[in-house]
């Protein structure tokens, strides 16, 4: 289950996850591409989240999770000792399922990640990313006369570009965004999906989303994933089209799920 290009962000082989006893992850080997969209999809509770979290080590704050296998970014092990997991969170944002804006204006929103991380330190440097990152996240000309206004006040599809805008603000390499448009209504999941098209040119993203529809729209890979498999991985048109397997085909036509 394995990229087909020398294109490669993510290389992650024989993922195993496990919470406790429960295995939740069993023996993943996928790759990440840049410069595409990865969609995760499976039924809920099938792991694809669980192994969205293994690539920014979002599982270390679960005290009963560990993680085994390799997982490298850039050919660098991202669960070796020496690796600064502030550092790799930089490298690797996320977006979450529900719009989570620091209760701090607009502007602090955007201008927080550059500042704690020493990215920009003068006014005119953290100006100038917090209107990049709003132009970016496609937010800038709705808000750029009230940047002093609470991010919370916000509408939700314009709260999750907030949070877009956030992420992207510290230099990533790589976008997980874990549900992004669950809580949107068609509108504001119609403004976000393109702006996952836009984004792809320069991030390798990684989208996990209930909505097959939303995958056949946004992604160029789909993995498919079912009770903690990844049962197939391939071009999103050809899962789509042409499944390989009887249980991706199962699930795309509604069978189960």
């Amino acid at each position: 289950m394995i990229a087909d290009t020398g294109n490669v962000k993510f290389t992650t082989r024989d993922v195993h996850v496990f919470y406790g006893a429960k295995e939740a992850i069993k023996g993943v080997d996928l790759d990440i591409n840049n410069n595409e969209v990865t969609a995760l999809i499976g039924p809920s509770g099938c792991g694809k989240s669980t192994y969205l979290r293994c690539l920014n080590r979002m599982n270390d704050t679960v005290d009963s999770a560990r993680v085994t296998g390799t997982i490298e970014l850039d050919g660098v092990d991202i669960y070796d000792r020496s690796v600064d997991v502030v550092q790799l969170r930089a490298r690797v944002g996320m977006v979450f399922q529900k719009p989570n804006p620091f209760p701090k204006s607009i502007y602090e929103n955007v201008a927080y990640g550059p500042r704690i991380h020493g990215l920009a330190t003068k006014k005119s440097e953290l100006d100038e990313v917090v209107e990049t990152s709003l132009r970016k996240a496609g937010l800038w000309n709705e808000v750029n006369d009230r940047l002093d206004t609470q991010g919370t006040a916000l509408s939700g599809g314009q709260q999750q570009r907030l949070c877009i805008a956030r992420a992207i603000a510290v230099s990533p390499e790589v976008i997980l965004m874990d549900e992004p448009c669950s809580a949107l209504d068609p509108i504001a999941t119609a403004r976000v999906e393109e702006l996952i098209d836009e984004l792809r040119e320069n991030y390798a993203i990684v989208i996990v989303t209930h909505s097959m529809q939303q995958a056949a729209r946004v992604s160029q890979k789909t993995a498919f994933f079912h009770l903690g498999d990844l049962v197939e991985y391939g071009d999103t048109e050809d899962i789509f089209t042409n499944p390989r397997e009887e249980r991706t085909r199962d699930y795309i036509t509604g069978r189960f799920g």
